[in-house]
């Protein structure tokens, strides 16, 4: 379904991503974290303790559970190898998002 020029345009923004200090920090800090099972573990609970705060209701974020969830993940950040993992994976999925979003707010999908 995509054409030459599409897939060769595709191709040169992977390549570009993958030229980009945030990419080579991201696979750095990937490498170092496959390395150390337990910061593997580390990490993922990080995810989790996250995932869960955004996701809960405004009238819950002042709370107990809110605050116990927090406290666990400051925790767990302490830990440099935790931190810079989270650091360079979030800043590498937000050039991530950056550039879709530029492709995406040029192209005319409207009804």
């Amino acid at each position: 379904m995509i054409d030459d020029k599409l897939a060769k345009c595709a191709d040169a923004v992977k390549a570009a991503l993958k030229d980009t200090p945030e990419y080579r920090d991201y696979e750095a800090q990937k490498k170092a974290v496959r390395q150390d099972p337990a910061k593997k573990k580390n990490i993922e609970r990080a995810r989790e303790l996250q995932s869960r705060l955004m996701e809960l209701p405004e009238d819950q974020k002042n709370g107990d559970y809110a605050e116990s969830l927090q406290n666990e993940y400051e925790e767990l950040v302490e830990d440099t190898a935790v931190y810079d993992y989270s650091r360079a994976e979030a800043m590498y999925v937000t050039m991530v998002q950056e550039v879709l979003a530029r492709i995406i707010e040029n192209v005319d999908i409207e009804i």
